[in-house]
């Protein structure tokens, strides 16, 4: 094992460490991995290349076990998974180099990391967490690919790339530059001339928080009137500039909690019930209400909350909106159902754990941009987010222990998305070119 491959592992986990799962940095992962699969294509034997891939993919994991480590053990067998997979992902690339060719190689970094995200998003309770995809949310031409593929075709850019320019520091073979260069050309070019695209008329928007309030109705329900006393004056405070609509976090008032204004409110509740509890988004229209409950519970910390099966929509200024909690906009499957019905506005009570408030926020960006619809996301203990159908951050703040308010116009999407059409058909494209891959490189070793 030659000094330089440890330094390129340690130097390509580093990266990944401020780059892949931390929300910033993001653009970083395009380069990343380049020393990493330099030293995998050079490298001799293929034990150490896949000992330090594993290291070096554990570098890359340091994010989320600095996020949520103290609160979801779990993740950390995430990470060595994570971790797996890249390292098999760099060994399929160099196994494919040396007995295919420099264009399966590309092709087979970003075919495996794209295909295995799809698979395991089909069955984590995580939905797509994790996926290298978000790391391309402040990318924004390369982002509007997502309303064609979903987060899988963002993932595959974001392996495809680091790969192409691996393989092209070690051959100047024209065929694999032109394999990787085309598609990442094809996708700028749409991304910009979607950038170009007007949006619907603008709807005034006001979120609001009180981090002070984060999770109390749980263990304090006799606060339930407290609480809602001190949203009400904020209520009243944002009714001066006439808002459309206004979104106040997951669950921070009791369930059963009145609010009324001349604008929808959508406000995160919580209570209790026979045999569990709700966590709930009541739509306050007038004297209507109306609820929807949260499908998709955190593992280990939400065991006890009933699951809601339904979607919610309405109308707000002549738009159609849609409403969801949180988590849920982890699922892009559940979010397309949004999509389907060319939602136009999204209003999203939501809850974050400080230290991922800006990775857990650009998830759910990429969701707008996949659906094409613009996104209102109020959060306890993170960010509160208004983003465009693009993706464009129009308002952004950092809630506070204390009353914190974002008020803006929005401008409403128009959904109609090829992606919200068509759902994951290249995702399954992706995977069955994998598999090709995998079966003639297992012929190929077979010879």
């Amino acid at each position: 094992m030659k000094l330089w491959g440890i330094g390129a592992a340690l130097l390509s986990g580093a990266l990944l460490a401020v780059s892949r799962d931390t929300g910033q940095f993001g653009w970083l992962v395009l380069v990343a991995p380049v020393p990493m699969l330099v030293y995998a294509i050079r490298a001799s034997k293929a034990w150490p290349v896949f000992g330090l891939a594993l290291v070096c993919g554990l570098m890359g994991e340091a994010g989320p076990i600095w996020f949520y480590g103290r609160v979801l053990p779990l993740i950390y067998g995430l990470a060595v998974y994570q971790a797996l997979v890249f390292a098999l992902a760099v060994l399929f690339l160099r196994g494919l180099y040396h007995r295919v060719s420099s264009v399966a190689a590309v092709f087979g970094f970003a075919t495996m990391t794209a295909a295995i995200e799809y698979l395991y998003g089909l069955v984590s309770p995580n939905g797509s967490f994790g996926a290298l995809g978000y790391t391309m949310v402040d990318v924004l031409p390369l982002l509007q690919t997502a309303s064609l593929t979903g987060v899988t075709g963002l993932s595959f850019l974001a392996a495809l790339i680091p790969a192409g320019l691996a393989v092209l520091c070690v051959t100047r073979d024209p065929a694999a530059l032109a394999a990787w260069g085309l598609p990442v050309m094809l996708a700028l070019v749409y991304g910009l001339w979607q950038l170009s695209q007007p949006l619907g008329a603008p709807v005034k928007i006001a979120l609001l928080s009180d981090d002070r309030y984060a999770g109390r109705i749980y263990n304090h329900p006799e606060a339930g009137p407290e609480i809602a006393a001190v949203f009400t004056a904020q209520i009243a405070e944002a009714a001066a500039q006439k808002p459309a609509a206004i979104v106040i976090p997951e669950k921070m008032l009791a369930a059963g909690t009145q609010l009324t204004s001349d604008s929808v409110i959508v406000a995160g509740l919580d209570g209790p019930v026979k045999g569990g509890r709700l966590n709930i988004a009541a739509l306050y229209e007038g004297a209507n209400t109306r609820l929807y409950l949260k499908k998709r519970m955190v593992p280990g910390l939400e065991a006890e909350y009933r699951p809601g099966h339904a979607e919610l929509i309405t109308r707000i200024s002549g738009q159609t909106a849609g409403i969801t909690i949180c988590k849920d906009m982890d699922f892009a499957s559940d979010l397309r159902l949004y999509g389907k019905r060319d939602v136009g506005l999204m209003l999203v009570p939501a809850w974050d754990f400080d230290r991922d408030r800006y990775l857990h926020g650009r998830m759910a960006v990429v969701r707008g941009v996949e659906n094409g619809f613009s996104l209102a996301r109020s959060a306890s203990q993170g960010l509160m987010t208004l983003s465009d159908a693009h993706g464009r951050i129009i308002a952004e703040k950092a809630t506070l222990n204390g009353p914190s308010m974002l008020i803006g116009d929005l401008p409403a999407g128009k959904g109609h998305t090829l992606y919200s059409r068509i759902g994951d058909v290249f995702a399954q494209a992706i995977l069955i070119l994998w598999l090709s891959l995998l079966a003639l490189l297992v012929w190929r070793r077979a010879r």
